[in-house]
């Protein structure tokens, strides 16, 4: 079995340290997307740049992903993972002022896209160092901590928009300076990262069929996730809400992001791991098939898109949970890339067919389109669920 090296066993501070590390270049990440996906967005809108031109800028970071994700594995075995943490932080923070300083469109479209690659990175290798970091007593509260505090720094960064306002270099800066913050931590902590040293025993893909319910888990929710922050305000507005109300549901769904994460992590270290996802999407599957139903009222609509957003995240929580759970060393770090690489497959490919659904049926084609993609899901944990865990993790 393919394995890590790390100097001899974490104490009780360098575990403390690491897991600052780890959660400093989450945070990066977070606040890296929540702030430039509205800010860009916006500066384009007040420019009278064309929709379908924004959709495909705003695309760049999920295109990167998926380019330079199957790259991650064998840069591990090659480069020390506190460098490659490094140079993934600078080349974010340098990309948040290039994006004032080249005011075009079609100079954003490679810096999106250069961001995008340092981002994946920061995201694959933390998630990797996390999962490695945990025992299997803690493993789904400390990956539910960590979930959390992704979703956390998704909202710091559309609140440090509305501190500042979305004009000039000043939120670009603000941004660029907490990443250079969040560097601090992996200094204190360095050397600390695990280091792959092997190959893993199976190609990328290949982890798609042998964890299908873990690894698509990540494709789901991210496809369920971006179509939620992309099309929800709209079809709200179509339902007959106010516009307060459409502005609501995203603030509503990210707290139930943050605040559920980590007791449904600390649930599936009690209970069967597999029942616990089988429960996350039979909820994400009702969630999105009764609303039509509960969108026609406000005292429905609210409290159950916070169940539903709190619920649905335990999705991606779990499917980590049961990567780390399952694999070790160079396999850990190949399935979890494939595990990002499928979220943005799913982020990339979602809002489109959301879309077009909608267009098919206005405005309920956006309910049936996710009750559809996770229905599929929730028959294939099912039966996962139904089926013996093989003794062999690697089997």
């Amino acid at each position: 079995m393919a394995e890590i090296t790390q100097k001899g066993a974490l104490s009780e501070k360098e575990r403390l340290k690491s897991l600052a590390a780890v959660i400093a270049c989450i945070t990066a990440v977070g606040m890296g997307l929540g702030l430039s996906i509205p800010l860009l967005a916006l500066q384009l809108e007040q420019r009278g740049t064309d929709t379908a031109l924004i959709g495909l800028n705003t695309a760049m970071p999920a295109l990167a992903t998926l380019v330079f994700t199957p790259f991650i594995p064998a840069l591990l075995r090659r480069v020390q993972p506190d460098r490659f943490l490094l140079v993934c932080m600078a080349l974010s923070a340098a990309c948040m002022p290039c994006y004032f300083l080249f005011p075009n469109i079609w100079a954003w479209f490679p810096i999106r896209f250069i961001n995008g690659i340092a981002l994946t990175g920061l995201f694959v290798v933390s998630e990797f160092w996390i999962n490695q970091l945990a025992d299997e007593k803690s493993r789904g509260k400390l990956i539910g901590l960590y979930g959390a505090i992704l979703s956390g720094g998704f909202a710091i960064g559309p609140l440090i928009l509305a501190l500042v306002g979305s004009e000039g270099a000043l939120p670009f800066l603000i941004v660029s300076f907490l990443t250079v913050s969040a560097s601090i931590p992996l200094f204190l902590a360095w050397g600390l990262a695990p280091r792959v040293e092997e190959a893993p025993s199976r190609g990328l893909l290949t982890f798609l069929f042998v964890a299908p319910a873990a690894t698509l888990a990540g494709l789901i929710y991210g496809a369920t996730e971006t179509n939620i922050f992309n099309l929800l305000p709209i079809y709200a507005l179509r339902t007959g809400q106010t516009a307060e109300t459409a502005a609501l549901v995203l603030t509503v769904f990210g707290a139930g992001n943050i605040l559920f994460q980590v007791p449904i992590g600390a649930l599936a270290d009690r209970m069967d791991r597999r029942l616990v996802l089988l429960i996350c999407a039979g909820f994400g599957f009702a969630g999105t098939a009764l609303l039509p139903l509960v969108s026609q009222s406000i005292y429905l609509f609210i409290p159950s898109l916070f169940v539903f957003g709190g619920v649905v995240v335990g999705m991606y929580t779990v499917g980590l949970t049961l990567l780390g759970e399952r694999f070790r060393g160079a396999d850990l770090a190949s399935a979890n890339a494939t595990f990002v690489m499928l979220y943005s497959v799913g982020a990339l490919a979602g809002p489109p067919l959301a879309g077009l659904s909608m267009d098919v049926w206005d405005p309920h084609g956006l309910a049936v389109f996710m009750a559809g993609l996770i229905g599929v899901y929730l028959i294939l944990v099912g039966w996962r669920y139904s089926t013996p865990k093989p003794r062999d993790p690697m089997a």
